[in-house]
């Protein structure tokens, strides 16, 4: 059996060290190629993705440059795929490190007119030592060997059939920190589009985060916008509306007296030209204050139950400003025409009006609307 000296030792444990470094999966291919090629140098290092069904195949190259698969030759490998001595092998060559020599003879190497004639020979090509990445550790030993799964893996390329056990040896070795590093780059890709997403969602929601005395240490750009269009018209870079601040003070005083199972903080809402903004407390720590922001078009029913009717005088005001009389109205909610004029009354007084003109002229004024008419006009 093969055994490794103490410098390769040395450099493999490096080797493996540098690997646990790598989290960026763009450069992944590039950054990995670099570290093997000082373990196991070759001619032409590559880092190859290839999906089995399609044989659709993407990679980087060490040498001759990393744009080394151009369209051209990756169509060539394409068309020649199942050529390949080592996918002949899949279930074999998919469990380590392996080389087209282990299964042809030069000569028979030779006579491969796609891979070998219009490949591998136009760049001095002699010997390819390959090792694939097993796409999840949860595949059993028995189907190591997809038939519908993406090939991660690398192959090293050399002008001379000059790949000893030692080379294999160490490329074994390496192969599961290679899988291992290639799973933390794809998670840490993970991670960052994640954040990406929760950020977009913070933002939309309008997040602000305040210290104990109520100065903003971050604030989301909508939350501005919002603050801004709700509150006193103010700079908002520093300190929140006073009348917000009294509000979440309120709110800290009020869970600081509940159990520890009922926190639940009351939401703040403020209604302005049919649109409301809903304000959430979050209490992050002792030190610090999270609010969410979130903005929402209210329909006019919903707005006009701002307006401190009942649900049925809000039903009738609602008929009332489409233009219709008291006999339609009392049809449309089965109620007596009585009824419906009784309501009238409680709608007028509420709204300090006298007319059902002035009612109507009201609530067109609370829901922003009778501007926007007369501008019509």
């Amino acid at each position: 059996m093969e055994m490794l000296g103490i410098k390769d030792m040395q450099q493999l444990n490096q080797g493996i060290q540098q690997l646990y470094t790598i989290h960026n999966l763009d450069t992944f291919g590039l950054d990995t190629l670099k570290i093997i090629d000082r373990l196991v140098p070759a001619d032409l290092p590559s880092f190859q993705s290839t999906h089995v069904p399609t044989r659709q195949l993407s990679g980087v190259a060490l040498y001759p440059s990393p744009e080394f698969f151009t369209p051209e030759l990756t169509a060539v490998v394409q068309q020649h795929y199942r050529q390949h001595p080592i996918v002949e092998h899949l279930e074999q060559t998919f469990h380590g490190a392996y080389k087209i020599s282990d299964f042809v003879s030069q000569q028979a190497f030779h006579r491969l007119e796609g891979l070998y004639q219009q490949y591998l020979r136009p760049f001095g090509i002699e010997d390819q030592m390959t090792l694939f990445l097993p796409p999840d550790r949860s595949i059993s030993s028995a189907h190591l060997a997809p038939k519908d799964e993406t090939l991660v893996g690398f192959a090293l390329n050399r002008a001379e059939r000059s790949f000893s056990e030692r080379d294999r040896l160490i490329l074994n070795l390496l192969r599961p920190h290679l899988f291992q590093a290639y799973t933390n780059a794809q998670k840490f890709r993970q991670l960052e589009q994640n954040a990406c997403q929760l950020q977009e969602l913070l933002d939309d929601l309008g997040t602000i985060v305040l210290n104990t005395e109520g100065r903003i240490i971050s604030i989301a750009p909508q939350a501005i916008i919002w603050l801004e269009t709700y509150f006193i018209k103010s700079s908002y870079c520093t300190q929140i509306p006073d009348h917000l601040w009294s509000w979440v003070k309120h709110q800290v005083d009020y869970l600081a007296h509940k159990p520890c199972l009922d926190k639940v903080c009351r939401l703040l809402r403020v209604q302005k030209n049919g649109r409301e903004l809903t304000v959430r407390l979050i209490l992050e720590s002792d030190l610090r204050y999270l609010l969410l922001l979130e903005e929402q078009t209210l329909s006019s029913f919903d707005f006009l139950k701002f307006l401190g009717l009942s649900q049925r005088e809000t039903e009738v005001l609602q008929w009332l400003m489409q233009g219709k009389d008291n006999k339609y109205i009392a049809v449309q909610l089965t109620i007596k025409v009585s009824t419906v004029r009784k309501h009238l009354e409680n709608i007028y007084l509420k709204l300090g009006v006298r007319s059902r003109a002035e009612a109507i002229s009201y609530a067109l004024d609370k829901l922003g609307l009778l501007q926007s008419r007369s501008l019509i006009k």
